[in-house]
């Protein structure tokens, strides 16, 4: 099975604030998609503003602030045993959405000192990473998904500007 049946994505971009490159965006979720062993996949990303991205974390999560990226699982299958596999993403069948917001990209590309297209693919890479099985509610979970996240940049032989969390 090739990636275009294996992997649907779409990408939805309601901001003005930033360009976005669809393919490469595209091209980043396949990777990480197949570099977790995930069987099949369909991925919505849409990319917001901070009005907008403020309004679904009330709407949803009950959070009155701007955030960097939100993640939503709408359907998980496992098609094989992955008690054994290395990723937290193998054998799955996943359906989600990820939402990021490009103007926090923006801000915090310049506190970070990075482009702005690399921090929303972060906030891409992270919201993925939790479609997959991963968290960062505790602090070794979160050494597990940043780790995770500099692997798959080490992809594009990027670095991640080290974050105080």
């Amino acid at each position: 099975m090739n990636t275009i049946d294996q992997f649907q994505i779409e990408i939805q971009n309601s901001q003005t604030q930033l360009a976005i490159d669809e393919q490469q965006l595209k091209t980043a979720i396949s990777f990480l998609l197949q570099s977790e062993q995930v069987n099949q996949a369909e991925i919505s990303l849409a990319i917001v503003d901070n009005p907008t991205i403020r309004q679904l974390n009330q709407q949803y999560l009950q959070h009155d602030y701007d955030t960097d990226v939100l993640s939503f699982l709408l359907d998980c299958d496992t098609v094989m045993d992955s008690t054994q596999l290395e990723y937290r993403g193998a054998g799955k069948q996943i359906e989600g959405e990820i939402i990021v917001s490009a103007e926090m990209a923006l801000a915090m590309s310049a506190e970070y000192q990075w482009p702005a297209e690399q921090e929303l693919l972060l906030y891409v890479i992270h919201g993925l990473l939790h479609l997959c099985g991963y968290d960062d509610l505790t602090e070794e979970e979160l050494r597990i998904m940043r780790q995770r996240e500099q692997q798959i940049f080490d992809h594009w032989q990027t670095s991640i500007p080290r974050r105080e969390e």
